[in-house]
């Protein structure tokens, strides 16, 4: 057997595909590597335990328990949890349909907004508020895996419930909380995430990169390396593969024209780096893809 990295076989995907919902609340298991990854729908995700910054789109949050994060599965993201803490988080992924009919007009105008933004949202929870919120994510799990009669109708109600509580406090918090201005080293890597997801179907070499940026090149590597956990180079092939397997998945372009849209010199060169991150060939993943759509 070999491993797949197919965005069509996430856990996630096929759950939004079946149900229109995941849950997973008080997640404790460890990955090697996080990988930078899309997904359908919409995510809720909930901070419980450890050190972690988290990259979506542009943006780098510097996490603490507590922190809730709100954003769309399409922007590309990764969570980059210190190795020398437990990491404990929550999550919820749903798709838009699966609670659009729940609410007035109106009241899911407005809850969707909290998704509006194309680097996420943050929220923060203070110690006194967290077991409740914990209970939403618990209690919406356990039904969402026990599969009792009406569990359909208690997970949307239970995710509406959430939502608006969310919504709530994300209203109050705008008016009593001041901006926090990021660190130096973050405005850094938001500025060079900023280029790099411009650029990086071009060839741009590292060094050009800091010239355009007006920074060292010894600076620019470490501080993206310490921030996100990943090099510029290995991020940039990350983001190409992860547009590629959308292109498999979504065009009719063959393989040969999408390695040259993504910036590759050949399709050999395309093939074996795809092959690389993901585990199987480019012409591997689209058949399998094709198999999914038929089936």
């Amino acid at each position: 057997m070999f491993l797949i990295s197919l965005m069509i076989h996430t856990p996630t995907n096929i759950a939004l595909e079946n149900n229109r919902i995941y849950v997973r609340a008080q997640a404790e298991d460890w990955q090697y590597q996080w990988p930078l990854h899309t997904h359908r729908g919409l995510e809720v995700y909930y901070f419980i335990h450890g050190q972690a910054n988290y990259i979506i789109g542009d943006k780098i949050y510097e996490l603490l328990p507590g922190d809730m994060l709100l954003f769309r599965g399409d922007v590309i993201h990764r969570v980059n949890p210190s190795n020398e803490m437990k990491y404990i988080r929550s999550y919820i992924n749903f798709t838009v349909s699966f609670i659009e009919k729940e609410l007035p007009n109106e009241m899911f105008d407005k809850i969707m907004e909290m998704f509006d933004n194309p680097s996420g949202f943050r929220i923060h929870w203070l110690p006194e508020e967290r077991d409740e919120i914990s209970r939403y994510f618990a209690t919406l799990e356990n039904e969402n895996n026990k599969e009792s009669i009406g569990y359909s109708y208690m997970l949307k109600s239970l995710l509406v419930q959430l939502l608006i509580h969310v919504y709530r406090k994300s209203k109050y918090l705008m008016e009593i909380t001041p901006s926090v201005k990021p660190s130096s080293s973050q405005l850094t890597v938001q500025r060079i995430l900023q280029y790099v997801n411009q650029m990086y179907r071009s060839n741009e070499s590292l060094d050009d990169m800091a010239i355009q940026l007006h920074l060292s090149k010894y600076y620019m590597c470490h501080c993206f390396k310490e921030v996100t956990g990943y090099t510029i180079n290995n991020y940039i092939m990350r983001k190409r593969i992860d547009e590629a397997k959308s292109l498999l998945f979504e065009s009719d372009d063959t393989i040969s024209e999408i390695g040259e849209q993504l910036g590759f010199n050949s399709t050999i060169h395309f093939s074996r780096t795809f092959k690389q991150y993901a585990g199987i060939s480019p012409q591997f993943f689209r058949k399998n893809t094709e198999q999914q759509k038929r089936g």
